[in-house]
């Protein structure tokens, strides 16, 4: 018996854990606050790769950044790089396919907002 609920416990742990698969909308308005405090705004593109990543393409102040993510339940996360510098930010999904963030680049003090919002 004990045997057998062994087993039981190990193939429950062993089986694969499937994430659900990624959807995100192609296109979105930006809207943001550097760590200064001031604003800028601009659009993005997400293109969904694999069931749990995406690259995505902010377009501001007519400068382009690329970067890519995953996602983890209700957050996403993606790399980008500015000035020669790595940067991360922290999504959280919100209503009607919103995206709020909290974003850094290494080195720096303090952190700058974003808000994604679809545009289709």
């Amino acid at each position: 018996m004990l045997r057998m609920i062994s087993t039981l416990v190990f193939l429950a742990v062993a089986m694969p854990v499937h994430a659900e698969t990624l959807m995100l909308g192609s296109n979105y308005a930006v809207s943001g606050t550097n760590p200064d405090g001031s604003a800028y705004s601009g659009t993005a593109a997400i293109k969904v790769i694999s069931d749990t990543t995406f690259t995505i393409q902010w377009k501001i102040s007519g400068e382009l950044f690329n970067g890519f993510g995953m996602r983890m339940n209700d957050a996403l996360a993606a790399t980008y790089m500015i000035n020669g510098e790595p940067g991360l930010i922290i999504y959280k999904v919100g209503e009607h396919g919103t995206l709020g963030g909290l974003w850094a680049v290494r080195g720096r003090n303090g952190n700058g907002t974003e808000q994604l919002t679809p545009r289709e």
